[in-house]
């Protein structure tokens, strides 16, 4: 329950209790607003036809633990653990829904992880956002990807498109965002990746998101498959003698 010092005030002050009264009342609308509309999940988003098979990683945030500072970690069904998501926008919140709200300024997120074989570089990546409110800025989606030895790759995605998008009875829009990138073989011994993205003001709210990585297989399981396509060749002669 809210007092706003109900007891310091004369009679006369009457009309300013009213009115803290009044922002109080909206300001907690507005952000239990954002929160019922937001908690809608992805809506169409890019789901890539090879995700859960050999060679890739799937990772998805549908509830947040941490709004400022710490770390994430994926909690969608079948994700694994290597990556995190962190948001270093300050002013931010939890809402009732585990959604990261900024209420003073924008969002800066970060997402951090590492490859779950031999160094390599993915083949394709698939980033889908969920929010509501202040729409993020798709012009400052980054992926990087780093070696061991302080090499970079930083690349804008090769294709940005909005899923959905509907009007937001607050202000803002409701929107489920895509982004794609496309890599050749061997391009960096990559061993961590990193995305990083921002909205574009205040009072935007992170509902989900998640991530595809489709790798070519590590260099021991070519290596074993040589090996079994080799066998089979010679199965072949003997039964021919």
């Amino acid at each position: 329950m809210l007092h706003c010092g109900i007891y310091l005030f004369s009679c006369k002050s009457r009309l300013r209790k009213k009115e803290i009264m009044k922002i109080c009342s909206v300001s907690i609308f507005v952000i239990g607003a954002i929160a019922c509309v937001a908690n809608a999940g992805f809506v169409n988003p890019l789901i890539p036809a090879w995700r859960g098979t050999a060679d890739t990683e799937y990772m998805g945030w549908e509830n947040f633990s941490s709004a400022y500072g710490g770390s994430n970690l994926p909690d969608a069904p079948n994700s694994n653990n290597l990556g995190a998501l962190i948001n270093f926008g300050p002013g931010a919140v939890l809402t009732s829904t585990k959604n990261i709200y900024g209420t003073s300024g924008p969002l800066f997120i970060s997402m951090l992880g590492g490859m779950t074989a031999a160094p390599r570089n993915p083949l394709e990546v698939v980033l889908n956002i969920s929010a509501a409110g202040t729409v993020i800025n798709m012009q400052s989606v980054m992926l990087s990807l780093m070696d061991n030895n302080g090499s970079m790759l930083r690349l804008s995605p090769e294709q940005s498109l909005i899923r959905s998008d509907e009007s937001f009875p607050m202000g803002g829009r409701v929107q489920t965002l895509a982004f794609t990138w496309k890599f050749s073989p061997n391009m960096i011994p990559a061993t961590r990746w990193q995305i990083d993205f921002s909205s574009t003001g205040a009072n935007t709210s992170l509902d989900a998101v998640s991530l595809d990585m489709r790798f070519i297989p590590a260099p021991g399981a070519l290596s074993v498959l040589a090996m079994l396509g080799g066998g089979g060749m010679i199965c072949g002669r003997r039964r021919r003698l």
